[in-house]
């Protein structure tokens, strides 16, 4: 059941989706962000796309950059065959970031660089790769903060930030338990 309040702020991320091509959500764990997220997507121009759902703190910072943004066989030791990351896959679509301020600071730099340039170079490639994505954020803690402790880079908060919305917890959503 959708009440009010979560019918009200899917009609503000709808708006958004319409026009732009980046979102930001805050709320508490558990409070459906990932459904606001698929919801930003759906209302877009990008909704024939793929939806990639990230999260962003349940991936081991040695292998971040790997999973983000693909390698090419023999990049390292290991690898004997190409592989995808989270951004080429969700080329045409929607890339979910939950979590996004627990990337380490070496991967927000080179999503900075994707965001930037739309193109993604793969680790071991020498020729970059072009991306349509847009990007959907999320984060339970304010991304004012993680920027101010030095966890989250300022200019990546500058391309994902803002448009924002918050979800309320479901605690203060009482018609839709």
């Amino acid at each position: 059941v959708v009440g009010p309040q979560l019918a009200n702020l899917y009609q503000r991320i709808g708006r958004v989706a319409a026009i732009g091509t980046t979102l930001h959500i805050t709320g508490e764990s558990g409070s459906g962000k990932e459904n606001a997220a698929r919801t930003f997507h759906s209302r877009s121009p990008a909704a024939r796309g793929p939806f990639v759902p990230v999260n962003c703190a349940a991936i081991p910072e040695g292998i971040a950059e790997r999973l983000l943004f693909g390698v090419r066989r023999g990049a390292f030791s290991g690898a004997t065959a190409d592989a995808e990351g989270y951004v080429q896959a969700a080329h045409g679509g929607t890339l979910f970031l939950d979590e996004v301020a627990e990337l380490p600071l070496m991967v927000q730099a080179k999503l900075l660089r994707v965001l930037e340039s739309r193109e993604v170079l793969a680790r071991g490639a020498v020729k970059p790769q072009p991306v349509s994505i847009q990007i959907c954020s999320a984060s339970h803690r304010s991304l004012h903060t993680e920027v101010a402790s030095k966890r989250l880079r300022e200019d990546l908060y500058y391309r994902i930030g803002r448009p924002a919305e918050r979800i309320q917890a479901l605690r203060e959503r009482c018609e839709e338990i």
